[in-house]
């Protein structure tokens, strides 16, 4: 329920079992978390795995993607869904 209880074993299996990308999406950042600081927790986690732990397992850290978007703003979260498709799908264009 709170980005805070995302570990980073689980963005780390996420790309192990093959994802592209990868999104964690919560509640707006600091001040406005309800369950006080998980979403501070959450963006410290976020921050560690794309400056160290990604490049070291050869993970580009631009792959994980961190938004703070509510339940609310349905348009925004249509929009970065399609930014991260068109990323996903030009990726996968370089490959072939």
């Amino acid at each position: 329920m709170c980005t805070g209880r995302i570990s980073q074993e689980m963005i780390l299996r996420a790309f192990d079992k093959g994802a592209g990308l990868v999104l964690v999406g919560g509640c707006h950042p600091p001040g406005d978390c309800h369950y006080i600081n998980g979403n501070i927790q959450c963006e410290e986690m976020i921050r560690k795995l794309k400056e160290k732990v990604l490049p070291e397992k050869g993970i580009d850290p631009d792959t994980l993607r961190l938004e703070w978007v509510s339940s609310a703003e349905g348009s925004i979260f249509q929009k970065i869904m399609k930014e991260m498709d068109e990323k996903l799908a030009s990726a996968k264009v370089v490959e072939k």
